[in-house]
C-alpha cells in the first residue's frame, strides 16, 4: 500500500511537472539550480572552516591558510551572487506562473462544452481548481517543495561524504575500553537506529498533519465559495442599491460571520493539532542533536578526531539530521500539494463530449436555410424533468417566428438547443435536411446572431463589445449602433465608440440597462448572420420602446430568418409564425390573426392581458 502511494505521488508529480514545463520550460530548472547552490553554500563554510582551523592548529604556512580563506570567500561570493540573481528571476517567473495558471483555467472554461461546464460536477471541479492553485502556495510553492527535497537530498550526500571519517577507526596504541568502544562499529549502528527512528517518527507525524490539512481544505471548499460570493456582492456597487434599500447588510454579514466562525473553529482545532505534533517533532530532533554533540565531544576528548574535525563533523551531522527530518516533512508536503494541484489538472483534462462535426456550412447568397425540429425532447443533465417534450416544426429563411409562453415553458432551452449549446435528449434538429451534429460546430455557430435574455457586455470599449473582437470596423459599428437606436448617446461620450464601459478600466462609464440592451442588439446586427434570435432582450425597456425596437428590427432583418422570444406580445404582430409553448410542449401554432380567433387559447389569454400597452 505504501509503495503504491509512493508511486502515485511520483506519477502525479511527474504529470504536474509536465504541464508546468508547458507553461514555462525554464521555471523548474531554475529552481533546481537555485536549490543546488543553496545546498552547497553551508558546506563551503564547514569544509574550509575545518581546513583553516586545522591549519592554524597545525601551524601550516600562512599562504596555505590564506589560500583556503580566499577560496571560501570567493566561492561564497560567486555562488551567493548567482543565488541572489536566480531568486530575483524566479520571483518574476513566479508571478508569471500564477497568472498563466489562472489564464489556463479561464481558457479551459471558455472552450469546454457549455453543457459540460454547466454541470454541478464541472463547476465544483472548477472551484477546486481555482482554490487548488492558491492553496499552499500553488504551483510556485509546489516547485519550491521539490527544490527543497533536492536541496536536502544533496545535503545528505554532502554530509555523508564529510562524516565518513567519523565512523572510521582511528589507530591508537594502548587504547582504553572507552576508546575501543568509540572506535568500533557499535556507535555507527546505534546512530543508524537513532536516525531511522527519528526519520520514521517525523514521517508519520507529517503524514498525519497533511491528512488533516487536506481534509480541512475539502470541508471548506463550499464555505470558501459562499464567503467569496458574499464578499464579491458586498464589494460590487451593482448590488449596492438592493443592499441599502432592503437593509440586507446585516443579513449578509450574519451569513459571512457564521461561515467565518465555522472556519475559525476548525482552524483553531487544526492549529492545536499542529502545535502538539510540531512540539513532538522538535523534541525528537533536539534529542538527536544532543546525542551528536555528546558523541563528537567524547571522540574529541579521547583524541580520536582533530579540533578542526569537531567543527566539520558537528556542522555536517546537524545539517544531516535537519535534512533527514526536512525530507520527511517536504515529502508529505509534496503529497499534500499535488492533491491540491490535481484538481487543477483534473479540470484541464475534462474532455469535450460534444460531437464537433466536419461538414462545412454551405455559403448561400440567397440565405436559403431551413431549420427543423423533429420530435425533439430534452432533459437537463442529472434532472428527471422533461423541459421540452416532442417538439416538431419547420422554419424557412426569411420567416419571422415568435415564441411565447409563460415562465418556465422551455422557450430559452429551445434556443440553447438550436444553437447547440446542448444536444437533444431525444429526436434531432436539422439544417437543410442534415442533422446539425454533422456540421462543423464553429461554422454552424456563425449562422446565428443571438441576444440572450441574460446577455453580457464586457469591460471593453463599446466598439469592441459590438464587434466582439479587438479589430473593429468603425463604419460597421456606427451603422449597428444607429440601427439599434443608441448612436446619438454614444456620440455624446468623450471617446465615442472607444469609451470603456463599466468601471474596471480607467475612465470607464456606467450605462443603463436599456442602453446595455441596445448595445447587445448592435452586436447581433454587426455580426450580420443569416439567422437572428432575440431572447427577451428588451425586458429593461418600457412596452412602447420595445415595440419601436421590434418594428425597426423587423425592417433591418427583413431578408433574414428571425426568432423572437418574449413575455410581452409586441413582437408577435410582425411574425409569420407564432409558437405558443406551455409546459415544454407546443400548445398552439399560427399567426397573430388566427391565434386571436381562439378565445380559449393561451395566446389569446396572454395577448388580452397585455393589450392595453399596445393600443
Amino acid at each position: 500500500m505504501k509503495s503504491n502511494q509512493f508511486k502515485i505521488v511520483i506519477d502525479d508529480t511527474r504529470e504536474i511537472l509536465k504541464w508546468i514545463s508547458h507553461i514555462s520550460k525554464w521555471f523548474f530548472p531554475l529552481i533546481l539550480a537555485k536549490n543546488i547552490i543553496q545546498a552547497t553554500l553551508p558546506y563551503i563554510h564547514i569544509l574550509f572552516g575545518y581546513l583553516i582551523l586545522d591549519g592554524i592548529i597545525a601551524k601550516d604556512s600562512s599562504s596555505d591558510i590564506m589560500k583556503n580563506l580566499y577560496w571560501m570567500i570567493g566561492l561564497n561570493l560567486g555562488l551567493g551572487l548567482l543565488h541572489s540573481f536566480l531568486t530575483r528571476l524566479l520571483n518574476v517567473k513566479t508571478e508569471y506562473i500564477h497568472h498563466a495558471t489562472k489564464a489556463e483555467i479561464a481558457r479551459k472554461a471558455q472552450t469546454l462544452d457549455y453543457e459540460e461546464l454547466e454541470k454541478k460536477e464541472s463547476l465544483d471541479l472548477l472551484r477546486r481548481a481555482e482554490e487548488g492553485i492558491n492553496s499552499n502556495g500553488g504551483i510556485p510553492s509546489f516547485c519550491n517543495t521539490i527544490g527543497s527535497l533536492i536541496t536536502h537530498a544533496i545535503t545528505i550526500v554532502y554530509s555523508i561524504l564529510l562524516l565518513s571519517g567519523l565512523f572510521i577507526a582511528a589507530p591508537k596504541e594502548n587504547a582504553t575500553v572507552l576508546e575501543r568502544v568509540f572506535n568500533s562499529p557499535l556507535p555507527t549502528l546505534l546512530f543508524f537506529i537513532l536516525f531511522a527512528s527519528a526519520l520514521f517518527l517525523n514521517f508519520k507525524i507529517s503524514e498525519q498533519l497533511n491528512k488533516r490539512s487536506y481534509a480541512f481544505f475539502e470541508e471548506n471548499v463550499d464555505t470558501n465559495r459562499i464567503l467569496n460570493y458574499f464578499g464579491g456582492v458586498s464589494n460590487n456597487y451593482n448590488f449596492g442599491k438592493d443592499i441599502r434599500i432592503y437593509g440586507m447588510a446585516d443579513m449578509i454579514q450574519e451569513e459571512m460571520n457564521q461561515k467565518n466562525d465555522a472556519i475559525i473553529t476548525m482552524m483553531r482545532s487544526l492549529g492545536i493539532t499542529y502545535g502538539r505534533y510540531s512540539a513532538l517533532i522538535e523534541i525528537v530532533n533536539q534529542f538527536v542533536i544532543f546525542s551528536v554533540y555528546i558523541f563528537v565531544g567524547i571522540k574529541a576528548i579521547l583524541g580520536l578526531v582533530s579540533i578542526g574535525s569537531i567543527l566539520k563533523y558537528v556542522g555536517a551531522l546537524i545539517r544531516f539530521i535537519g535534512a533527514v527530518s526536512s525530507i520527511t516533512i517536504f515529502y508529505t508536503q509534496l503529497d499534500l500539494q499535488r492533491q491540491y494541484l490535481n484538481n487543477y489538472s483534473l479540470f484541464l483534462n475534462l474532455e469535450n463530449k460534444k460531437y464537433q462535426g466536419t461538414l462545412p456550412i454551405e455559403k448561400r447568397d440567397d440565405n436559403e436555410y431551413e431549420l427543423e425540429f423533429r420530435n425533439v425532447s430534452f432533459r437537463y443533465p442529472n434532472s428527471p424533468d422533461t423541459v421540452l417534450d416532442r417538439i416538431s416544426f419547420k422554419l424557412k429563411v426569411g420567416n419571422k417566428m415568435a415564441i411565447v409562453g409563460r415562465n418556465g415553458a422551455g422557450k430559452t432551452t429551445f434556443i440553447k438547443l438550436l444553437c447547440r449549446l446542448y444536444d437533444p435528449t431525444e429526436g434531432e434538429i436539422l439544417l437543410n435536411g442534415i442533422n446539425i451534429k454533422k456540421y462543423d460546430y464553429k461554422e454552424y455557430l456563425q449562422i446565428f446572431s443571438v441576444v440572450f435574455q441574460d446577455f453580457k457586455l464586457f469591460s471593453f470599449d463599446i466598439g469592441q463589445n459590438v464587434a466582439a473582437s479587438i479589430d473593429v470596423n468603425e463604419e460597421k459599428v456606427w451603422k449597428a449602433l444607429e440601427q439599434s437606436g443608441i448612436s446619438e448617446r454614444v456620440k455624446k461620450m468623450d471617446r465615442g465608440i472607444y469609451t470603456n464601459i463599466y468601471q474596471n478600466e480607467e475612465n470607464g462609464i456606467e450605462i443603463s440597462g436599456g442602453e446595455a440592451q441596445k448595445i447587445a442588439i448592435s452586436r447581433a446586427l454587426y455580426r450580420d448572420a443569416p439567422i437572428v434570435i432575440l431572447d427577451e432582450p428588451t425586458s429593461a425597456l418600457d412596452p412602447m420602446a420595445e415595440y419601436e425596437i421590434y418594428a425597426r428590427f423587423d425592417h433591418m432583418v427583413s431578408q433574414k430568418t428571425s426568432i423572437y422570444i418574449s413575455h410581452r406580445m409586441s413582437s408577435c404582430r410582425f411574425c409569420d409564425h407564432i409558437l405558443v409553448f406551455d409546459k415544454g410542449r407546443i400548445a398552439q401554432v399560427g399567426n397573430h390573426t388566427t391565434l386571436m380567433k381562439d378565445e380559449k387559447g393561451l395566446y389569446h389569454t396572454l395577448w388580452t392581458k397585455q393589450a392595453k400597452y399596445y393600443n
